[in-house]
């Protein structure tokens, strides 16, 4: 992950990729690597909260509590405080950055649904044709056995010709049986039928499921071509207040503000892609998040 070198000394959090990893990047000096340590305990308050983010003032609240409970159960000491009169505050600042990612979670959210669509609809016409190839076998079955009744029955009316036999009795026998047989290939014969025009349906919903599989690749492309990777400041600490401009869930947010309490205790980015303080919100869970291992080494150096 790239530094960035401006003149005031910052730590932020950025957000880029479509495979929808958050970028945590720093704005400072990659040389010196410095954080601006605010007084311990950090008391802070909430400020603005932009309604667009469809968050109370008392969810943020709970998320920074939260966010400050993963430091605190590290350390035994109770780093922030929450004060409605504190100087130091808490922003959520809602601009372009969060409609792009509300914009991406819609388009991703209805590409999934067409997803579940397309799958739902692949499962109804496999069982369909499953049903199609087991008749197919029972259809060839019963013509494979006609077929024999058939070849025994001229069998049986050539020999019953050749003994020339005048007994009206086995006639009318042999004319029961031939109409029995008609009856039966009349009967297969409908059901040919029925099962080609059944066989002929299913193989125009492959058609159409094949071509729903094409738009929706061509969708996809387009949502990747939209939502190309990118970089932007998503949080920011500046040793006065942390103000968050993006968040895709609750979690986020939590991790989020985890991050940037983490650059308020002066703790850098670390190495560990699974660590709360590397640049990059990715592999680490951010459902059930605890410290890893590179976090309490930066814990232990700065504390």
């Amino acid at each position: 992950m790239r530094y960035l070198s401006v003149a005031m000394v910052t730590a932020c959090l950025c957000m880029g990729s479509t495979q929808f990893s958050y970028a945590q990047n720093d704005l400072h000096n990659i040389s010196s690597h410095r954080h601006e340590v605010v007084k311990k305990p950090l008391y802070y308050r909430i400020a603005e909260v932009d309604p667009r983010f469809n968050l109370t003032t008392q969810q943020l609240l709970e998320l920074t509590q939260q966010a400050a409970k993963i430091w605190e159960q590290e350390t035994g000491q109770q780093h922030f405080i929450y004060d409605p009169q504190a100087e130091f505050s808490i922003n959520l600042v809602y601009d372009e950055r969060q409609q792009h990612s509300s914009n991406r979670i819609q388009g991703l959210n209805q590409l999934k649904q067409q997803q579940k669509q397309w799958e739902n609809q692949n499962q109804q016409l496999q069982q369909i044709k499953d049903e199609v190839q087991r008749t197919t076998a029972l259809i060839a079955s019963k013509q494979s056995q006609l077929t024999v009744q058939f070849q025994q029955y001229n069998m049986e009316v050539q020999r019953f010709n050749q003994q020339r036999s005048s007994s009206k009795d086995m006639a009318e026998q042999f004319n029961q049986r031939q109409h029995a047989l008609e009856l039966q290939s009349a009967a297969l014969q409908r059901e040919i039928q029925q099962h080609n025009q059944k066989t002929q349906q299913l193989n125009q919903e492959i058609i159409r499921l094949n071509h729903n599989n094409q738009q929706l690749v061509a969708s996809a492309n387009q949502f990747n071509q939209v939502f190309q990777p990118r970089l932007f400041h998503k949080g920011l600490f500046n040793g006065r207040q942390i103000t968050v401009y993006e968040f895709s869930s609750l979690e986020d947010l939590r991790m989020t503000l985890a991050h940037e309490f983490g650059h308020a205790l002066g703790l850098p980015h670390t190495d560990d892609p699974s660590s709360l303080m590397y640049p990059v919100i990715q592999k680490q869970n951010i459902q059930k998040f605890s410290l890893t291992d590179s976090d309490r080494e930066l814990v232990k150096a700065s504390l």
